[in-house]
Order: C-alpha cells, then sequence, then structure tokens
C-alpha cells in the first residue's frame, strides 16, 4: 500500500467524543454504585441513583466497539505480516505494560487502604492476580481487550480473504456470541464469563464493519438519526426498567431480556454517539474541544479514578444525615474521581513529551488507531 492511500483516511476526530461520553459513564456507574444498594429500598432517591446507574451501563461495550471500529478502520487496507508484527509490538507497550503496572499499583494501594497493617508483597500471590484482572474490579476491561488484540489479526485476514466473511462480520460477531451464551447457559459455564471476550463478541464486531465502511456508515446515520436516537433512549429507559421492576414490583424477567436490552441499547448509544460528536463538530466547537480533550484523557482516567474512589470512600462521609448531604457526597465522589486522574493524566502527558520519538508527520490513518 502507497504512503498516498495511507494518508488518504482522515482520524475520526468525533471517536474522542464518543470516549469522553463513555469514560464519564464509566465513573458514574462506580460513583453512583454504593448509593443503588445503601439507601432505603423503594425510596425515590434509590430510584434515580439505580436510573442513572443503569443507564450509563453502555459504557464497557461502547469502548469495546471503539476498539473494533479504530482497528479495522486503520488496518482494512494495510496488514501484512510486517504490519501485524508491529500491531503486537504496539499493543503490548499501549495495554500489556500498563496493565502490569497498573495492577501492581491496586494489589499495594488495595492492601495498604483497607489492610495497612498487613501490608505485603508476595510474588505468587500477585501473578495469581493477573490472569482474570483480579488486582481491582475495572482491570477486566483490559484483559478482555488483549483478547481481542489477538483474534484481530485473524479476523482482519478472514475480512481481507472472504468478502462474505466482510460483508457479514456483524451478524457473524452475534452469531458467535449468541452461540457461546446458550452453551454457557444450557450446556455447561465457562468460568471467568464476564472476563472472556465472547461476551461483547457482537459489539466488537459491529465497530468492525463500521470502520469498514465508516463512509457508508456516516451517510446512513445522517440520514437515520432522527430514529436511532429516540430508539436509543427506549431501550435504554427499557433496561433500566427491567430493574426498577425488580425493586418495586419484584418482577425478575429471565436474564435473556436484560442481556439482549443492554447489548441492543449499547450498540445504538454508540451509533448515537457517534452522530452527536459529528453535529458537534460542526455546530459546537467549543464543547467538541472540551469532549475532546476529554476522551483523549479516557485511558488514563479508567486506569486511576478507582485509586481516587477509594479513597473518598474510606476518608470522606456524608456532613449529615439529611439527604442532601447524601447527594453532595455522590456528587463529591463522582467529580473529584473525574478531574483529579484527567488532571494527573494531562500532567503526565506533559512531562512525557520531550522524552518521546518525534516522528516525520504521522498518517492520519496512523493516528486514528
Amino acid at each position: 500500500m502507497t504512503e498516498t492511500k495511507r494518508k488518504s483516511k482522515p482520524k475520526l476526530l468525533e471517536l474522542d467524543i464518543v470516549r469522553a461520553i463513555a469514560i464519564l459513564a464509566v465513573v458514574l456507574i462506580h460513583s453512583t454504585s454504593d448509593a443503588t444498594v445503601e439507601l432505603p429500598p423503594g425510596s425515590g432517591s434509590q430510584a434515580v441513583y439505580l436510573a442513572l446507574n443503569k443507564l450509563a451501563n453502555f459504557a464497557v461495550p461502547v469502548f469495546i466497539l471503539l476498539s473494533g471500529l479504530v482497528l479495522f478502520y486503520r488496518y482494512q487496507d494495510d496488514f501484512g505480516g510486517k504490519q501485524a508484527l508491529q500491531f503486537y509490538l504496539r499493543r503490548v507497550k499501549q495495554v500489556l505494560y500498563p496493565y502490569l503496572v497498573w495492577s501492581l499499583f491496586y494489589y499495594l494501594y488495595n492492601q495498604w487502604i483497607y489492610y495497612r497493617a498487613n501490608l505485603h508483597w508476595n510474588t505468587g500471590e500477585f501473578l495469581d492476580l493477573l490472569p482474570w484482572a483480579d488486582a481491582s474490579y475495572h482491570l477486566y476491561f483490559m484483559v478482555i481487550i488483549v483478547q481481542f488484540y489477538l483474534l484481530f489479526p485473524l479476523l482482519m485476514w478472514l475480512c481481507r480473504a472472504f468478502r462474505w466473511f466482510r460483508s457479514g462480520l456483524i451478524w457473524i460477531g452475534l452469531l458467535i456470541q449468541a452461540g457461546f451464551y446458550a452453551y454457557h447457559n444450557l450446556v455447561e459455564p465457562f468460568g471467568h464469563m464476564p472476563s472472556l471476550c465472547i461476551n461483547y463478541f457482537s459489539m466488537f464486531t459491529l465497530g468492525g464493519w463500521i470502520g469498514l465502511h465508516y463512509e457508508a456508515f456516516s451517510a446512513w446515520i445522517r440520514k437515520h438519526f432522527v430514529w436511532v436516537l429516540p430508539l436509543t433512549a427506549v431501550l435504554g429507559f427499557g433496561f433500566m426498567g427491567l430493574f426498577q421492576m425488580e425493586l418495586r414490583l419484584s418482577i425478575v424477567l429471565s436474564h435473556q431480556w436484560y442481556q439482549l436490552l443492554f447489548f441492543a441499547y449499547a450498540a445504538f448509544a454508540a451509533m448515537s454517539f457517534i452522530r452527536l460528536g459529528q453535529l458537534l463538530l460542526e455546530r459546537a466547537k467549543a464543547a467538541a474541544r472540551v469532549l475532546m480533550a476529554l476522551g483523549a484523557a479516557s485511558f488514563g482516567i479508567y486506569l486511576a479514578h478507582p485509586a481516587v474512589l477509594t479513597y473518598y470512600k474510606t476518608h470522606v462521609l456524608p456532613q449529615s444525615g439529611a439527604m442532601s448531604a447524601y447527594h453532595a457526597y455522590v456528587f463529591g465522589a463522582f467529580a473529584l474521581s473525574l478531574t483529579i486522574p484527567w488532571i494527573a493524566t494531562f500532567l503526565y502527558g506533559q512531562a512525557m513529551r520531550p522524552f518521546r520519538r518525534k516522528k516525520p508527520k504521522p498518517s492520519p490513518a496512523g493516528s486514528a488507531a
């Protein structure tokens, strides 16, 4: 592939806005999780926090969809043996190293927070935490992403080798995920199912299909956004409503309904957010710049925010028993867990700039990845 063709791909700026929305949802989920169980069952405040928490549940699937979108968009025309090797080396640096460093950090940090008198180092104990991200509750996402990175070269080769695989990528991913889900529930459960990439396979392949056909998708979402956005809202409130029915009416539907609404909501939310990002870039450039900065820092915020949140919840209590004080407490958890890691990520980026090798005008396609 020529350098001219590589440069023909623009960077998808709207994706940083989608990342910003998704990281806001991640922090919202974690900062409101206690409020969904601490407040009196059936109270209005608990219902509000439960609604916020469940409406934000699109976060992880949207991030996975974005990963698939960017990878297939970036490499669809340029993925041979050399590119596969470069891909693995780059992803080891981008994901595996941070995973090891932050697993080590949380292994020691959580001991310092909860068991300070017994703070210790045990190599075997630490290594046992790594395969399934047991060092901290949020690191499972990185284990899932590593699995997708391992599978991506095969998926990319199949897309390049077989036209039917490329055109049917969405349905292939959906069928594979549904098949594994059926086996897990009807035949024999898989161990560590929440940390297996197969649990989100349809989202990755949907993102991959969008990445392979991004111009066509952009034209489609521009035309159909008028009903995609309302449908997203209906699916989101439907998903949230399942939990409200449990809470208020003690009605529990089968697990399949939760799964179906969860992934449908996340898929349409991702498509809606991409279009919203495009609209902000066109009509609200100042807001777009702020969200793009937040999206660019989303990985650092994801890694660090549980440390801030844990410290806050173990050292700060509501100032009184009044509900207004509790609301302020929850808002403080959200605001600090977002802003402190954001500032730290920005400062880290500034500090590391002198140590980065300067590249001669990287291609937009490369920067999109």
